[in-house]
């Protein structure tokens, strides 16, 4: 059982007026929507059947009967939303909400009694969530995180679409009184961004991986490998390699277009006079989110690779309460994403309207001992890469041509690696921000407002401080909470742990 923060007040009671006011009764208990129940039903229903296609037509390759296939796909289909009916109307008949002057509570009694509260003036973000069912059904799912650095959430699923925009702006009334100014709406053009990405191969090989799965849980991949076998075992092994990577690059690249459509389609980012964001994207499953400006503490820009040969950078938010991870009660947090893919310019301009001053362009470079390190690194992966593939060569003479790949290939890939990380590796001080960026396949700039930067850990490894560098992490109340710089110079590092205090240049020493 969630209980009362012990610093919120009681509820007051006195005379009768508007529920819900300071002073009011607080209302009793409310039911959920019924019509989540249809909603849910449909969509379960919906995901079984798209997923049986592809299961039915790996099935009939293996061999299976067309029967049996359909047995499985459409009676597992039925099945799987009937039991989905079965509980969401269990689930309905179990929970209630109630929403008071200083408290939003929600309440399951099944075989015991669990209440979960959450004070209305610590909520901070209020997303609105409706998928394309729940939007024709009139209803939305509403997600509340306070500005705890756990990101406590309490959500309800499902409500009236108007109950919804109601709760959302009777929370941030101030907010929604404020005037507001347009920073970011979507460019289809920015779709051919989405390839770019380094998640699109993985997509790829995730895709292949879910059809081989599935062949698996009827015992069918013997079969299926057999038939593909059947009509490419006579091509050399090379072209086979390629045609791999090929159709994993391709289905990757459908994968990744089609999340880009469905996660930022119609997308708008706003932000208020207060500083407040208010972020409404989506095609099927439509977002509608709000972030409270006094808990923003800084943005992200990521870059991979692809991205920068392009000229495109993708930007997130660094606000208590949201990250990537989940927070103590096992749920998702808030999402961080506010800018897709898009024009460099594009991420940095908002940025700079959400900080108050233009992002840094120009970064302190660290000292010479950071790329002899990672020179270093790259030589000791070349080396274990290559002893690995002596092993087949060892055992079966004729392939002796693979260590010699494997050196020409990580030896490439290693000192690019090593000189594009060392070439983004930077730091830089302004009178309002931190800049700290770093990595090459996964390139992040997080840019912190100094006023959020709490203290700064030191670390230093044996081998750092006969270099003379150090790793610095600052510690804010946002995002992860900690955001790493490795191999700082000795003689640049004041100038970044004096962002918190001068009572660091003593602890530092």
């Amino acid at each position: 059982m969630t209980t009362p923060e012990q610093h919120d007040p009681p509820e007051e009671h006195g005379e009768p007026g508007q529920p819900g006011q300071p002073g009011v009764p607080t209302p009793g208990w409310r039911r959920l929507d019924r019509r989540t129940v249809a909603a849910s039903t449909i969509v379960a229903a919906g995901a079984l059947a798209v997923t049986a296609v592809p299961a039915g037509s790996a099935l009939l390759l293996a061999g299976v009967g067309l029967g049996w296939v359909m047995l499985w796909t459409i009676g597992g289909t039925i099945l799987g939303a009937a039991a989905t009916a079965v509980i969401e109307t269990a689930r309905l008949a179990v929970t209630s909400y109630r929403v008071g002057a200083h408290r939003i509570e929600r309440r399951v009694r099944f075989l015991s009694s669990s209440t979960t509260s959450l004070s209305t003036g610590r909520v901070r973000t209020v997303e609105i969530w409706a998928d394309l069912v729940q939007r024709r059904m009139g209803v939305a799912t509403v997600r509340l995180a306070s500005g705890e650095t756990d990101g406590s959430r309490l959500v309800l699923g499902a409500l009236d679409r108007e109950v919804a925009e109601e709760l959302r702006r009777r929370l941030l009334a101030e907010r929604a009184a404020a005037d507001t100014t347009e920073l970011v709406r979507l460019d289809p053009r920015w779709v051919r961004y989405a390839p770019a990405s380094v998640m699109t191969p993985l997509f790829g090989l995730l895709g292949i991986g879910v059809v081989f799965q599935v062949a698996d849980w009827f015992r069918a991949v013997p079969e299926m490998l057999d038939w593909i076998w059947s009509r490419i075992g006579d091509l050399p092994i090379a072209v086979i390699a390629v045609g791999v990577v090929l159709l994993a690059l391709v289905v990757g690249t459908v994968a990744s277009v089609a999340l880009f459509v469905e996660n930022w389609w119609n997308l708008r980012l706003e932000r208020h006079e207060d500083g407040s964001l208010e972020l409404r994207r989506g095609l099927l499953v439509g977002r509608h989110t709000s972030f409270d400006g006094r808990r923003i503490r800084g943005v992200t820009l990521h870059e991979p690779p692809g991205f920068r040969a392009l000229g495109a950078a993708r930007l997130d938010v660094v606000a208590s309460g949201v990250g990537t991870g989940k927070d103590d009660e096992g749920k998702k947090k808030q999402s961080p994403a506010l800018v897709p893919p898009s024009p460099r310019a594009v991420s940095t301009g908002a940025a700079g309207t959400i900080l108050g001053e233009p992002v840094p362009t120009s970064l302190l470079a660290h000292p010479s001992a950071a790329r002899r390190r990672r020179l270093v690194r790259a030589g000791a992966a070349v080396v274990a890469t290559t002893g690995v593939t002596l092993v087949p060569a060892v055992l079966w003479p004729w392939l002796w041509w693979v260590p010699l790949a494997a050196l020409g290939l990580s030896t490439a890939i290693a000192i690019w690696a090593a000189l594009d990380n060392v070439r983004g590796l930077g730091h830089a001080v302004t009178d309002g921000v931190v800049a700290l960026r770093k990595g090459s396949l996964t390139r992040r700039t997080d840019i912190l407002e100094r006023d959020g930067i709490l203290g700064w850990n030191i670390r230093r490894s044996p081998l750092q401080r006969r270099a003379g560098l150090a790793t610095l992490v600052a510690t804010t109340a946002g995002g992860s909470g900690a955001f790493r710089l490795p191999d700082v110079g000795r003689d640049q590092a004041p100038a970044l742990w004096r962002t918190a205090g001068p009572v660091w240049d003593h602890l530092a020493e």
